[in-house]
């Protein structure tokens, strides 16, 4: 099952129970959302980003610590200049600091900064008792020897991450089956990814435009799955 709540994730969250999901796929903004915006040739990321405050993001991460189920992990996306405040205040949940080297940089102040290539994810866990699946990974993700495909140009969103990114998280961190959330959806990647590996994903967006861009996007990676699997079963 896949369900994606169009409004607040904290309004969202504020009518569920505690200790409901099994991990928390968590990607809050970067910056000023409200001015701040690319667009591609075809103007297809021209929609503004909604802003949430710092305080806002902090409230959401706690909120989706309360609704994970004890001993579950959940993963904070996010990049050097945010980490530092995400840390100090839930610092002790943190095991890890992923580095997720895109394949690409921006360019940032060209003469007084280098480029930024990589994106952080931090590794969080409620509780003591969660192993990750499958083989010990290191904590620096992507480039040439990694099969993670880097930042391409066909998205809906402008932040938007690699749906392999998800599977990886996902598949590290539970089992075919389990129940995902996403306070950010945002172009629905992370939601694709849990479709694929089988998993139950509710998440939310704020953006009607952004909803709707994912919704649709779900309903056809569903009808493209849904085919594969009839034509494998009559051939």
């Amino acid at each position: 099952m896949i369900y994606i709540h169009k409004g607040d994730c904290l309004e969202y969250l504020s009518h569920i129970d505690n200790e409901v999901f099994d991990v928390a796929l968590i990607d809050p903004p970067y910056f000023d959302y409200k001015t701040q915006h690319r667009k591609d040739k075809k103007d297809k990321l021209s929609q503004p980003l909604v802003q949430q405050s710092r305080e806002g993001q902090l409230r959401t991460i706690q909120e989706c610590i309360r609704v994970l189920k004890n001993n579950s992990p959940f993963f904070i996306f996010t990049n050097w200049e945010n980490d530092w405040w995400m840390q100090e205040r839930f610092g002790s949940f943190i095991h890890n600091k992923i580095i997720w080297d895109k394949g690409n940089w921006t360019a940032g102040n060209l003469k007084g900064s280098f480029g930024n290539k990589y994106e952080v994810i931090l590794l969080g866990v409620k509780g003591g008792d969660w192993e990750y699946r499958g083989p010990r990974l290191p904590d620096v993700w992507g480039g040439k020897d990694d099969l993670l495909p880097r930042v391409g140009t066909k998205r809906i969103h402008s932040t938007e991450k690699p749906v392999d990114l998800y599977k990886r998280v996902l598949s590290i961190a539970v089992d075919r089956g389990a129940i995902v959330f996403d306070p950010y959806v945002g172009g629905g990647a992370s939601a694709i990814a849990a479709l694929e590996l089988g998993m139950t994903f509710i998440g939310c967006e704020i953006d009607e435009e952004y909803h709707r861009r994912a919704t649709e996007r779900v309903y056809k990676r569903e009808e493209e799955l849904g085919y594969a699997i009839k034509h494998s079963l009559e051939t």
